[in-house]
């Protein structure tokens, strides 16, 4: 797990460093980003989750785990599963937000540049409008 996390993090690291936020990307590459970062963050709140109960099971023996300084290993323990929860829960918040975003980017698509928007009204001269029921 920790060799998968490893390289995740230093491809996700490379990404965020060589992006030039003066050229903004494509919509189609925000929709795909944020596609892959819903994937991303669900699989990260199943591994806090996976994570959380491998910790547990420590709690089961907790006779056989220490503190770096002696001290019983029960307290810490404890901690590391409840930050655990704390993250499980943060995690559930950014998918959440995440596939948000995803839901409003796929809606948007380019623009028509107005140069062509003027070439198109010229080339509708012919056709009639539309009835919209509306008056």
């Amino acid at each position: 797990m920790a060799t998968t996390l490893s390289a995740a993090v230093r491809g996700i690291r490379r990404v965020v460093r060589a992006a030039d936020p003066a050229r903004p990307a494509t919509l189609a590459l925000l929709r795909d980003t944020g596609w892959q970062l819903t994937q991303l963050t669900g699989e990260l709140t199943d591994l806090a989750a996976l994570l959380a109960e491998h910790t547990s099971r420590h709690l089961e023996h907790a006779e056989q785990v220490r503190h770096a300084d002696g001290e019983p290993g029960i307290p810490p323990l404890t901690r590391a599963c409840r930050d655990l929860a704390g993250l499980r829960q943060a995690l559930d918040a950014a998918h959440t937000a995440a596939r948000e975003y995803y839901t409003e980017i796929s809606r948007l698509s380019p623009a028509t540049p107005p140069a062509s928007r003027g070439e198109q009204a010229s080339n509708n001269k012919y056709r009639p409008a539309l009835n919209t029921g509306q008056q």
